[in-house]
């Protein structure tokens, strides 16, 4: 049997509604309090009443004037997320990390949706007010998909592979999954992997509305999102950027950095079914699983805890579910699943970075995130949601499933830093 190169975490960062920082995130999540609040924006209420934004995240606290001016804030917040990154993997600048690896062998790899949709808005409304004819040369450049990438890049002068995928939800799964395959090609020999998104403006709020995907019940706006539960009306869309460190484990070994934790599968696939509604048999969530465990080498039994996609859509979750119990049968009412959804909203491109480093800290800490706001779970959801709460329990191996619109599918399995060894 070919032995597979072993891809290891250094590092990771984040941007969420929590604030900014890992810390904020994974305490907030496992005790079990909402980051959801009211919309502050009075135009975006009449579609979105309650959004999940990054509290407190100001770009100018950690941003040059320069560095706010050239990029949208889907990238000021993954140049955020990034910079903790690699100084929690031992690269307080650019210079360091530069001095350590060279430029070409340093790879970038970025999830998100749509890019810097704020920036095209600002520059629509400007001339459809009549204020101008023209808008700014750097609308163009601070709205593509790939802005946060390339101002990454220029920052820490990476040469290597820079990529953003657009895979809707899955984006920032596929983004982690093939940085992965860059490491075991040779391709680089460290990798920034994860996404970023802020897509709170009027157009996607009223399309996400009008596809009946938004939440719009409930007197208390924290607990608008509710995955699995009866009463679930749709998801509660948030902000955020999320990554992780990535290199082999030859590479974190001989310079003696801190293991998080190794990235043992991944899997992708295509519903083939509806721009937007899943397959509801999640035959090919299933297939995504299947293809990461089996990349892992592993069987549905080796796996010890499940971070679920589920939005708190009644389609996706019902979805969600019905490929978890295709795949896992009775062995699933023994794993715990949860969604920290509910208490984080949906990050969309950055959700499958942001719920990997919810099973990295798991698999750390041995605490598992919860679902809250699930009173009244549906009869067909997993058995075991960890409802309300974190619960202590030792882990060796999470598997985390991302699904978004297009029928895109993304899934990671992440294992015990102690399993590498």
């Amino acid at each position: 049997m070919t032995v597979q190169t072993r891809i290891v975490v250094t590092g990771m960062g984040a941007v969420t509604p929590f604030g900014v920082g890992v810390a904020p995130f994974w305490e907030g999540i496992v005790s079990g309090r909402s980051a959801v609040t009211e919309t502050q924006d009075e135009l975006l209420k009449q579609w979105a009443p309650a959004t999940a934004a990054a509290i407190g995240f100001q770009p100018e606290q950690h941003l040059t004037a320069k560095q706010i001016q050239q990029t949208d804030r889907f990238a000021q917040m993954a140049l955020v997320a990034a910079m903790e990154a690699f100084k929690d993997a031992g690269f307080a600048n650019a210079e360091e990390l530069t001095a350590r690896y060279a430029p070409d062998r340093i790879g970038i790899a970025v999830g998100n949706s749509l890019g810097g949709i704020q920036t095209v808005e600002e520059g629509a409304t400007r001339l459809a007010a009549g204020k101008s004819s023209k808008v700014s040369a750097r609308l163009v450049p601070k709205a593509l998909p790939n802005a946060a990438a390339a101002a990454l890049a220029k920052e820490y002068g990476i040469h290597g592979p820079v990529m953003t995928y657009s895979a809707a939800c899955a984006s920032s799964a596929n983004s982690i999954g093939e940085a992965g395959y860059w490491l075991r090609l040779g391709e680089a020999d460290i990798v920034l992997a994860g996404g970023t998104e802020c897509l709170f403006s009027p157009p996607i709020m009223s399309s996400l509305r009008s596809a009946g995907a938004l939440a719009h019940e409930g007197a208390d706006y924290a607990a608008w999102s509710r995955p699995f539960d009866k009463s679930r009306t749709g998801m509660v869309m948030g902000e955020g950027a999320a990554f992780v460190v990535l290199e082999t484990l030859e590479s974190a070994k001989a310079r003696n950095a801190v293991i998080y934790a190794e990235l043992a599968g991944y899997g992708t696939s295509n519903d083939a079914y509806h721009e937007t509604s899943p397959d509801p048999s999640g035959q090919s969530a299933k297939l995504a699983m299947q293809k990461a465990l089996r990349s892992a080498r592993l069987e549905p039994q080796d796996i010890d805890y499940i971070n679920a996609h589920a939005t708190a859509t009644p389609a996706g979750d019902r979805a969600e579910s019905a490929a978890l119990l295709s795949l896992f049968g009775e062995h699933l009412d023994r794993i715990p699943v949860s969604s920290i959804k509910g208490a984080i909203g949906h990050l969309l491109g950055t959700a499958g970075a942001i719920e990997s480093i919810a099973c990295i800290k798991a698999l750390c800490d041995g605490v598992l995130p919860p679902t809250i706001n699930c009173d009244d779970k549906e009869e067909w959801a997993p058995a075991d949601i960890i409802p309300h709460k974190g619960r202590a329990q030792q882990i060796k191996r999470a598997l985390s499933n991302s699904f978004g619109f297009g029928g895109q599918n993304g899934v990671l399995v992440w294992q015990h830093a102690g399993l590498a060894e």
